[in-house]
């Protein structure tokens, strides 16, 4: 097999990730708008490279932001646009069987050059503030 035809695929770096999402944590709690939050970062399999959140986030964003960060990575588009979807009929999350998918703002994939190579899910804050959030992390990571 000629070597054009292997390469290696774009990935996140982990330390970096997590260093940005420390920074990002400590920026947002200063800020009373967001204070409050969770992020999670998937990487390109699914799996969960980075997560943090206030001190006074509770249990259940905590988890969201991890399905958001999800679901934005298989469906390579922002959650908000999915929730959309579902709202109109279009999309149908209960056919893919898979209870971390969710149709939530707050949810952006992360891509390089068309590739989805991860995905960002913030949770705890109204739905557009999470929406707006998600989408601001994804430039810090790009």
């Amino acid at each position: 097999m000629p070597d054009s035809l292997l390469c290696a695929s774009p990935r996140l770096n982990d330390s970096a990730v997590c260093q940005r999402l420390a920074q990002f944590l400590q920026e947002t709690e200063a800020d009373p708008q967001s204070a409050g939050l969770a992020v999670a970062v998937v990487g390109a399999d699914g799996e969960l490279i980075a997560f943090g959140a206030h001190a006074r986030c509770p249990a259940l964003p905590r988890q969201l932001a991890q399905r958001k960060a999800f679901s934005a990575l298989r469906f390579r588009r922002p959650t908000a646009r999915l929730a959309e979807e579902v709202s109109q009929g279009a999309l149908c999350l209960e056919v893919f069987h898979d209870p971390r998918l969710l149709a939530m703002p707050g949810g952006a994939p992360v891509m390089v050059e068309g590739i989805v190579i991860g995905g960002v899910g913030i949770s705890g804050l109204p739905p557009e503030r999470d929406a707006e959030l998600a989408l601001r992390f994804v430039e810090r990571l790009l």
